[in-house]
């Protein structure tokens, strides 16, 4: 049966079998993460869980601003080139770039982390200013398994990347398991640390397998082309920031407005609500190399591979949604004092279609070269977002921020249909 529906070799068959590999890596690392994620949420509370969410959302942002784009321009620009013919330096000078920038990240997470007040029952405290300290360094690694992921995009060779998730899960399973039950260190540090190690073993063992199977991995540091390739993803990369400012800003605002519980509280229902978003990430990453060798070599097929897209993205999210609507009542089995978690989580779910087509359209509008409406768009969305979180999180707190999330999602959506709807108009059949 599935012979017949996904054909070897057909783009169908493609799509799904590299989907399926990103969805087995991230099922794995986040079997992982939640794991340690709940080995600190029961054994420290919702307080020493509030820690962790800090530190993590904090380097977390650092994480992501290292992709900027850079990884959409490498594949759009390597598309038409094969394997082995200058693939590899190519992908050398975006590692180069990667390297300079992750470590410009680190020096700015660390600049950053300075000018936020530090208080000693909430925010900031020391606990949490040394947890991040500690974690930054993994933003060169993170940036590095992030470089390396252009490369397995580009040769649709994902099992390769899972293989090296799965490794750095495993690993940062077992330290965290290790730790938390050999040992009297805090919650937040025992997070810390078997995160800090996972990351490097992922790195390392991506750089191997491109090393074995695509030649050499050394980074090339070209100035002109560095800043050449930085100009090209001026826009994406921004609009990735914006993107990230807004999705995050409200935690931020927990952690210097509210106490360390609503952190730890609104943290979990987060958690659980970012589960499902890998999805429609991880089937657009399959997808887009398809639609950009489509646009090239047959236009007529692009309109299929984005209608196919959208109705797959739509159904699947109602259908986890409501999944996982039933299930949120679940989560006080970590703790009853998570029950709180529940409100957050549904309504966040609430706005779980929204957050998946919105994925599809953004990479249509890359694929389209419309980064610069993009940019516009995440802009006035990220300015709305943190307007609404600073006048309202103080007072109402993680309810105020769940619903404001699904609302600045909406916007996006609304504003990116139109522009590719626009497009489609205007080109007729052809869709890129």
């Amino acid at each position: 049966m599935f012979a017949r529906w996904f054909p070897k070799g057909s783009t169908r068959h493609i799509v799904a079998e590299n989907t399926a590999s990103q969805l087995v890596g991230r099922i794995v690392s986040t079997l992982a993460m939640t794991v340690v994620s709940l080995l600190i949420a029961r054994r420290f509370g919702s307080d020493g869980y509030g820690d962790f969410v800090k530190i993590t959302t904090y380097v977390g942002f650092f994480y992501l601003f290292a992709d900027f784009g850079l990884n959409a321009a490498y594949v759009q620009g390597a598309i038409e080139r094969p394997l082995g013919t200058g693939g590899t330096k190519s992908w050398q000078q975006l590692f180069g770039l990667r390297l300079i920038m992750s470590l410009l990240l680190v020096a700015a997470a660390f600049g950053v982390l300075s000018i936020f007040p530090q208080n000693t029952a909430q925010g900031y405290t020391t606990l949490v200013r040394w947890g991040i300290l500690f974690l930054s360094p993994a933003i060169i690694f993170q940036a590095t398994t992030t470089t390396t992921n252009a490369f397995f995009q580009k040769a649709l060779r994902y099992d390769l990347a899972t293989v090296a998730q799965n490794a750095g899960s495993v690993v940062m399973l077992v330290i965290a398991l290790f730790f938390a039950y050999g040992t009297a260190m805090s919650g937040p540090y025992i997070g810390v640390l078997s995160i800090g190690i996972g990351s490097v073993v992922t790195a390392i063992l991506a750089l191997y397998f491109i090393r074995k199977y695509h030649g050499a991995i050394l980074p090339l540091f070209h100035i002109r082309t560095m800043i050449l390739d930085f100009k090209k993803t001026l826009p994406l990369g921004l609009t990735l920031i914006f993107n990230l400012i807004y999705f995050h800003s409200d935690s931020v605002v927990l952690t210097l407005s509210r106490s360390t519980h609503e952190v730890g509280i609104y943290g979990l229902a987060y958690k659980v609500f970012e589960l499902p978003l890998v999805f429609p990430l991880f089937f657009i990453n399959a997808v887009y190399p398809l639609l950009l060798k489509a646009n090239k070599e047959r236009p007529e097929s692009s309109p299929e591979i984005f209608w196919q897209s959208l109705w797959l993205l739509l159904g699947s999210s109602f259908v986890i949604g409501a999944g996982l609507w039933g299930a949120a009542p679940l989560v006080t089995y970590i703790r009853p004092d998570f029950a709180e978690s529940i409100l957050p989580l549904r309504i966040l779910l609430l706005s779980l279609p929204v957050f998946f087509v919105s994925a599809l359209l953004m990479w249509v509008l890359i694929a389209q070269n419309q980064k610069w409406r993009l940019l516009a768009i995440h802009t006035v969305a990220m300015i709305g977002n943190l307007a609404l979180n600073i006048v309202f999180i103080p007072r109402y707190g993680y309810v105020a921020a769940a619903w404001i999330t699904g609302m600045s999602e909406a916007f996006i959506l609304i504003l990116s249909s139109f522009f590719v709807m626009k497009s489609l108009k205007k080109k007729g059949a052809a869709l890129v």
